[in-house]
Order: structure tokens, then sequence, then C-alpha cells
């Protein structure tokens, strides 16, 4: 990877430093000049980051990642752009952290703190005088008014393409970004569902169709019940082709043009074009694992296009409240550099929602979420970025906009256990995985018996139930497919003849799968490995409050908070399916059928990982938002995940076709920027 330096002039002191503000005052902090170094964990628990730090004239003079860092480039690169000359200026590692990348800026604070602790001993001060260069700086605040066009509340996947399609419409564009990067979730993941691009077609399929248009279509239409709005999956038909013809040829993205079939046998509909290089053949790792270095390279370039056509962004700047006229039309927004603290009036003939949903807010998923159909409300843990907290929709609602099925499950793909045991600190081995390369980090993977709850609560032979006490699937689909079903969380049960055998002989199957690859240490524990630490493991687990033990399993069930007699019941049932090897609720297969017998019994906590939540804002075909009569809000538009309930049903989770999620950013983006830009011009 290559190094960013940030190179500040030495200052001359021995016991004289710089405050915050530039002001000489009194410290014990006297470092040695020289060049130190140090690592810490950030997001991927398995492989640290490593920090190399120079001290110049008793001052911190440059910071940089080192090499084999185990965090993914682009989280590095913004922590890199943005944390580090922060840190630099104010001398302090007090600084906010970089909004979107949190986990790799604490790691680096972490490192820092050790590497000064390092030259505070070299020139024989006292490790305690680091609190020098733990200030807090004051925010600057400050007001400024802003007036544009177009004005777009978040610059993920929809929000740049809606950006930049209304700048190449002519309009004047403003975006603003509450994270310190610009890419959203849409950066993060793998694949974009488009169905027979015209142009692509033609150049690297001879002009065939890549799948059976109409028999999709019609799958999808049997799928949501008459609950979408079938304008919009016509919509989504007639322009996500044409919309990724755009990307990829015009703006020169680069795909695999060579699409994938879904996860699940029903879905053999050719639609996932992935980010490139994503597919085993190009990259080691698993096939859904993407290059993202790639990826963020492919939003420099959008948002270089999107530059050259006069667009502007603001980063770390948060909208919190739309403005509008005497009619009710919208005419602006409010929003705050949450770094700063500086306040804008942004003054605008339009303004469009892309802000990813509200998954972040706990309040809001509690609020707005079902439990009609399937245990919904409560607060979900979140794969991405917890920025995605639904101001702006909660402001468009109070705003008398309408939602559309905003109560249906949130996009699951995976689960993994509530919390995660980091080795570093419970002092568990880390084991090199040979030849595995981390798709996401591109460093060495590694596995850790730190890993076993999460293990035991993905394993196809595990009882697993709702918070309810009951099963809510075959345990075969509650590593990716089902988890969501019992809602935020599940509890895995297992007794102590099972855990007997796992730490003599290993887990028995094969547990490679997506939390393998996204969670923990990133790669998966081998199976048939002894694993002697298990109950050593198990009670840390147990302590930090997310692995629960008793003798009983009425016990247990009072642990975890469900009714004794039906958890009680539960698993007399699934014991009794296990010795005759027929599951008659959900027809396990039988060679996964364990009993679970002979206590002490212990459950893991285990949870939904979501990337963000579906459903949301009401709108019609040009992405313009809905009120509670069905009326057009004039100057408001919305994008994204936070209109994408219109596509689907409260009854059933988002549709399994591969990639619809990163679809419907790019079909709404690129449809909406052109409404939006001929909304402002009059047209």
């Amino acid at each position: 990877m290559k190094k960013m330096f940030f190179v500040f002039p030495a200052v001359l002191a021995v016991v004289l430093s710089f405050s915050c503000t530039g002001s000489p005052r009194q410290s014990a902090a006297v470092l040695k000049d020289g060049s130190y170094s140090a690592e810490a964990y950030g997001f991927n628990m398995g492989w640290s980051n490593k920090l190399e730090v120079t001290i110049s004239g008793n001052r911190i003079a440059s910071i940089a990642f080192g090499g084999d860092c185990g965090d993914t480039p682009p989280m590095l690169a913004v922590v890199e752009k943005t944390l580090f000359p922060r840190i630099i200026e104010a001398q302090s590692i007090g600084v906010d952290s970089v909004s979107g990348a949190t986990a790799t800026s604490a790691s680096a604070k972490q490192a820092l703190r050790d590497c000064l602790i390092q030259a505070l001993a070299a020139a024989g001060s006292d490790g305690s005088a680091v609190r020098e260069f733990q200030a807090r700086p004051s925010k600057t605040g400050g007001q400024e008014t802003l007036q544009t066009e177009v004005l777009i509340i978040g610059m993920g996947g929809s929000g740049t393409y809606a950006g930049l399609r209304a700048a190449e419409k002519g309009a004047k564009v403003l975006i603003i970004e509450k994270q310190a990067r610009y890419g959203g979730t849409t950066a993060l993941t793998s694949e974009i569902g488009i169905i027979n691009p015209p142009r692509i077609k033609e150049k690297y399929n001879g002009g065939r169709d890549f799948c059976d248009a109409g028999a999709m279509y019609r799958a999808w239409i049997d799928y949501v019940e008459g609950d979408a709005k079938i304008a919009m999956i016509d919509l989504y038909f007639a322009q996500s082709g044409l919309a990724l013809d755009w990307l990829a040829l015009d703006h020169g993205i680069r795909f695999d043009f060579d699409p994938k079939i879904g996860f699940t046998p029903a879905d053999v509909y050719k639609i996932k074009f992935q980010w490139y290089p994503n597919s085993s053949d190009k990259i080691a790792g698993p096939v859904f694992g993407a290059n993202k270095r790639e990826i963020a390279a492919n939003f420099d370039s959008l948002v270089g296009d999107f530059e050259k056509l006069g667009g502007t962004y603001l980063l770390e700047t948060e909208g919190y409240e739309l403005i509008k006229d005497a009619s009710g039309a919208i005419t602006g927004a409010r929003a705050r550099n949450v770094v700063s603290g500086k306040e804008y009036t942004i003054h605008a003939k339009a303004v469009v929602l892309a802000t990813g949903g509200f998954l972040g807010s706990g309040e809001m998923t509690t609020k707005y979420l079902s439990d009609k159909y399937y245990p919904l409300k409560g607060r979900w843990n979140v794969y991405g970025t917890h920025g995605n907290d639904g101001k702006m929709i909660q402001n468009a609602i109070d705003n008398n906009a309408a939602t559309y099925n905003i109560g249906m499950p949130p996009e699951v793909h995976m689960s993994g256990s509530a919390l995660f045991i980091s080795p570093a600190v419970a002092g568990y081995e880390r084991h090199e995985i040979p030849g595995m390369i981390g798709a996401f980090s591109g460093v060495q993977s590694v596995w850790s018996v730190a890993d076993l709850p999460m293990y035991l609560g993905l394993s196809p032979n595990s009882l697993a139930v709702g918070k309810d006490g009951k099963r809510f699937t075959a345990e075969t689909g509650v590593a990716m497919l089902d988890p969501w079903i019992a809602g935020p969380n599940f509890y895995s049960i297992w007794s102590t003849a099972q855990i007997d055998a796992i730490r003599d002989k290993g887990f028995k199957h094969n547990l490679d799968g997506v939390a393998a690859a996204f969670l923990g240490q990133l790669g998966a524990i081998p199976p048939g490995t002894p694993l002697p630490e298990a109950y050593d493991v198990l009670a840390t687990a147990a302590d930090m409050g997310f692995v629960f033990k008793s003798d009983t399993i009425e016990g247990l069930a009072s642990s975890i908070g469900c009714d004794p007699s039906r958890l009680a019941s539960t698993v007399s049932a699934y014991n009794a399916y296990s010795r005759s090897g027929s599951d008659r609720e959900f027809g396990k297969d039988p060679k996964f059928l364990e009993p679970v017998e002979n206590g002490p019994y212990y459950a893991i906590k285990m949870a939904s990982y979501s990337y963000n939540t579906v459903g949301g804002l009401d709108i019609n075909t040009r992405m313009q938002a809905l009120d509670t009569a069905g009326k057009v809000i004039p100057g408001l538009f919305v994008i994204g995940s936070d209109s994408a309930g219109v596509l689907f049903s409260e009854k059933k989770p988002y549709v399994t076709f591969g990639g619809i999620n990163n679809g419907w950013a790019l079909v709404s983006g690129y449809v909406g920027g052109e409404a939006v830009a001929e909304y402002v011009a009059g047209k």
C-alpha cells in the first residue's frame, strides 16, 4: 500500500509545546526525536493496523500507516487523508474520529498513543505525560449561507450517481455527506443487479440477452404479492440496463460483464454484474469478495467527472432539517459540519434525499419496522455505516411525506455473534490459513478460537431459537439467508456433550461462509481442529454478556428472557427430530440433526447483521416524494434506500435476485438525477 505522510515543520521546543490554538503552554511531555512504530486492531480483529510516526522538535511531525494493515484500503486511506492532518495540526489524539471509519480511526489513535509513550520514555519523561496529547479541540463553529439549484443529501452510490447525472443535464449541484468519504455502503458491496443492458450485451454478449427478463419480471411480481408499486418495478426493468450502460461505458466504471445468477435455486437470472475485479479467477478469496481499493477508485473517477461538470460537495456535513416555503414546497435544508460545528443554511430549487435508510437509528427501527409478520422491531447490528440514522427521512415524515413499506425487513445477508472477543486482549492465538489472502484486506487470513461463539451460532448442526424460545428456520440457513426471520437477535443452544466434542475433535462441518469473510477474525475455523480452549472462550464471552450458561434448559431460558416451558418444549421436540432423523418442522437435512442433551447448557446470543433498511418514503416514477394524500411534494426527491420499499413487500424480505439494492441505487440515482435537473430547469 502506498504510504501517505503529512509532514509539518518542526518547532524547536524542550519543555514548551503548543496548544490547539497555537499559544505556548508549559508541558511535562518531552519527546525524543526519531521514528516510532506501533500497531493496534481496528475493524479486522485478526490482523492489526501498523502505524509509523516521526517526532521532531517535541512535536508529532508525520503519521502514516505501514504495510500489511488489516483494514480495507479505502478505510485506511480516508483516515490518512482526514484524521492524520488534524492530529498533527492539533498535536492531539483527542480530535474526532473519522465518521464512516471509526474502527480504523480508533486503531490509529491507540497506536499513536503507544508511539508517543515510546517517545516520552526515550526522552526520560513519564509515560503519563501522554495526556498532554489527548486534549479535545474546541469546535470553531460559525455560520454560512449557500445557494445552489440541486442539493443532494448523501453521497453514497445513489447520491453520487444522481449528482453526476443532474450535472450532466446542466444543473448546478451541491452534495453534502455526513461521512468523511463518499461511496457509502455501495463502496462496501460486491455487485449490482441489472437486466440486459443493451449496449453492454451488444459489446460483450453478441447482442444476446443475459437473462429471460419476462420470466424474472413474472417471478418478481409473484414474489411481492401485489404489495409493491408495479410502476416502479416496470421502471426498474426499463431503466436499469440504460443506467449501467451509462455508468460502465460512458464513465468507464469496470465490471465483470459475465453476470452471475443469485444465491438461491430459484434465482437463475444472470443479473449480478460484479465490480471488477471480483471473482475467484481474478483475486484471492471468495467469489463475493470485492476489491475495495478498485471500487474506491471507481468513485474517485465518478466524483472527478462530477467536479469537471461544475459539481461541488462537502464531506462531514450532515443535513438535519428541510426548508420549505409558504406553499409547502421544499426550498433547501439546514446542515452542520460534524467536526467544526459550522452551521449551513442551503437554499436550493430542489432537494434530493439519498441518506441510505435508517438502520443506524435504534429509535427509528423500533418505531417503524413492523412486528406484523416477523419480530423486526428493535436495534439491529449494522454491517457498514452507523451514520445512516434516518434524520432526513424522519424530517420528511414530519413534513407530511408518506411512507411505503417502511416496516419491511432490513437487508440481511449474514449473521454473527452479538459481540466479539478480541484475541489481542484475551490472549488467544491466531493461526494463519495457508494460501488464503483476505478478499477485503488483501493480507494473510487468520482464524482464532476467539470466534468460537460465532461459529457455534453459524453451525448447521446447531439449534437456533428466537427471542420467543421457538425455532424459526432450519439451522442450515442461519448463517446467511434466514437469520432476519428471528429479528435483530436469536440464540444458539448447545449442550455440554456437544461442546466437549468440539473441544476434543473440532467442528464437524465446514463453516466457510459470508461471516468468515466479513466478521471476527475474517477467517473460518477449520473443521476437525480440536479447540482445547473452548470452555475458557465461553467463560470469557459469558463475562462479556453474550454467552449464557445454566444447569437446566429452564434456567437457560430465564437467562435469555424467554418462557422456560416454551424453550423446554422446543428442545424436547428438536431432540425427538434428531433421534428419528426427521425434522417435521422445517425439514432440515438429517445429517445436521444433533440432539441437545445433558447440561450444563449454553446459549450464544447471535445477531442478524444488516446493510441497511429497505422501506422508506413513497415516491412516483420521477423519484418525487409523495405526501400522505398521494400528491407530489414540490422540490423533494427521494432515491436509494430511502425509497426502495416501493419495489417490495412487508410480508417478505428484500428479494433474493442478486444486487437489487445496488441496482436501485443506480436506477433511482440515474432517473432521479435527470428528473431533478429537468425540474429545476422548469421543464
